[in-house]
C-alpha cells in the first residue's frame, strides 16, 4: 500500500513540473559582460604626455545582451584627447570574432601634476545601448612616472678679487633633464653684473654642474630660478633659496695671495744666494791678486 502511494506521489510531482517547463539554457543565455584593461602604452605614463589604454569587453557575442554600451571616466589625473568617452556596440551590427570580444582603445592626456605612482580611471558598462544607475563599474590603475626633477643648489665658491660666485647644481631626481638654465632674479642678496641667466645644458640624474655669476653677495638666502625641459618635453621652472655665509669664503690663503708671497720669497732667496756666491768669489779672487802682487814686489 505504501509503495502504491509513493508511486502516485512521484507521478503527480512529475505531472506538475511538466506544466511549467524550465529552460535548460537559461543560465547560459543571460548576458554576462566582463571588462578588463589589456594594455597601457607607454608604461609607465609620463606627466604632460599621452597614454594609450586598451580595454576588452567579453560576453557581447551573447544575443541576449543586444549589444553593449561603455563609458570611460578619466578621473582627475587624465583627460580625454577626443570627445569619445561613450562607445556603443549595436547588437545588430556586432560581428563576432574568434574570441567574441569588443576591443576599445582610448588615448588620454596625462596631467602635468599627476602624482607619481598609480592613478585610477573608472569605467561604466551595461548590455544594450543605455547606461543606468544599475550599470556595472570597474576601476583600473594607470601607472604614472613623475617627470619633475628636484635639485640641490649650493654656493661652492666666491672669489672677491674677480667678484665671481659659483653655484653647484645637483639633479637629485630619478629622471634626466634637458636645456637647464639658472637665473638670478633682481634682489638685494646678490646684485649681478652682466648676464643674470646662465645656460647650463643637459643634466643627468644624480649628476651635478656649476654656474658662475659676477656680483657681490650678502649674507643670507639668495633666490635662484632653475628652468628645465622634462622627458615629456614640458618646460618647467622651480625657484629655490640658496644660503650664503661669507665666513666660509674670507680669510683663505688663496684670497690673501699667500701662494704668490711664498713664491716671491723663494725667488728672493735663490737670487740672494746666487749674488752672495758671486760676491764671495770676486772677493776671494781680489785677495789672491793682492797677495801675488806683494810677493812680486
Amino acid at each position: 500500500m505504501k509503495e502504491k502511494i509513493s508511486l502516485i506521489f512521484f507521478v503527480t510531482i512529475f505531472f506538475v513540473l511538466s506544466l511549467f517547463p524550465v529552460p535548460v539554457h537559461a543560465a547560459t543565455s543571460s548576458c554576462d559582460l566582463q571588462v578588463s584593461m589589456v594594455n597601457q602604452d607607454p608604461y609607465p605614463a609620463v606627466q604632460g604626455d599621452t597614454v594609450k589604454l586598451l580595454f576588452q569587453v567579453s560576453g557581447v557575442q551573447n544575443p541576449s545582451c543586444n549589444g553593449a554600451i561603455f563609458r570611460l571616466d578619466p578621473g582627475y589625473a587624465f583627460s580625454l584627447t577626443q570627445n569619445n568617452s561613450i562607445q556603443i556596440l549595436q547588437g545588430s551590427t556586432f560581428t563576432q570574432n574568434y574570441n567574441g570580444d569588443w576591443v576599445l582603445p582610448y588615448t588620454l592626456k596625462v596631467a602635468k601634476d599627476a602624482p607619481d605612482g598609480d592613478s585610477q580611471v573608472e569605467v561604466f558598462y551595461s548590455p544594450g545601448n543605455t547606461l543606468s544607475y544599475s550599470s556595472a563599474t570597474e576601476r583600473f590603475n594607470v601607472s604614472v612616472q613623475d617627470s619633475r626633477a628636484s635639485f640641490e643648489v649650493y654656493v661652492s665658491n666666491y672669489n672677491p678679487t674677480t667678484r665671481t660666485i659659483t653655484f653647484q647644481i645637483l639633479n637629485t631626481a630619478k629622471v634626466d633633464v634637458k636645456a637647464l638654465t639658472m637665473q638670478i632674479p633682481e634682489q638685494g642678496a646678490l646684485q649681478v653684473k652682466g648676464a643674470n641667466t646662465n645656460i647650463v645644458g643637459d643634466l643627468d640624474s644624480n649628476e651635478y654642474t656649476t654656474a658662475d655669476f659676477e656680483g657681490t653677495p650678502s649674507d643670507g638666502n639668495i633666490s635662484v630660478i632653475i628652468s628645465y625641459t622634462d622627458q615629456a618635453g614640458v618646460r618647467r621652472t622651480v625657484e629655490q633659496e640658496v644660503p650664503y655665509n661669507s665666513i666660509y669664503f674670507t680669510g683663505r690663503v688663496s684670497d690673501q695671495g699667500g701662494s704668490s708671497a711664498i713664491t716671491w720669497i723663494v725667488v728672493i732667496i735663490i737670487v740672494g744666494g746666487i749674488a752672495y756666491w758671486f760676491y764671495r768669489r770676486r772677493k776671494k779672487k781680489k785677495k789672491m791678486m793682492e797677495e801675488r802682487r806683494k810677493r812680486m814686489s
